[in-house]
């Protein structure tokens, strides 16, 4: 029983540290809010800067290019719909599932891109609709 207390006794002095830097560290953050807040209002800001939705860092899973011809690739070796596109690529990339939401997004995005630039054309076939390689002549 003393080994168990002493455990949870370390491990909580553990935990109360990684809270005192991470509220420290929130505290940071906050006073640089409230720097930028003064700095929008010294330049003539009117709206409420609270108002200004929070972001987060970009993700950036592909190199420049990289998606598209990736898409281009596995289309010229068959039609597919951007479901299994996106399986591929993460099948490819050894991900796991949790990143494939995105990764459909971003192949969605993808092939909207290269069926306005006249790359990929749908085709509505029996099994539903499925992206391929535009023909060469067509622009």
């Amino acid at each position: 029983m003393e080994h168990t207390i002493f455990g949870l006794i370390k491990k909580r002095g553990e935990i109360a540290g990684q809270h005192k830097a991470a509220v420290k560290a929130a505290d940071a953050l906050k006073a640089d809010l409230d720097a930028i807040d003064r700095a929008l209002v010294l330049c003539g800001y009117t709206d409420d800067p609270r108002g200004i939705a929070p972001r987060g860092k970009y993700k950036q899973l592909f190199g420049r290019n990289e998606l598209k011809l990736t898409i281009i690739t596995m289309l010229r070796k068959e039609p597919a719909d951007d479901e299994t596109i996106a399986a591929r690529i993460i099948a490819s990339k050894g991900w796991g599932d949790d990143i494939h939401a995105d990764v459909l997004k971003r192949v969605r995005h993808a092939i909207q891109r290269a069926q306005k630039d006249g790359h990929v054309v749908q085709d509505f076939g029996p099994d539903g609709c499925l992206w391929k390689l535009a023909p060469k002549g067509q622009p």
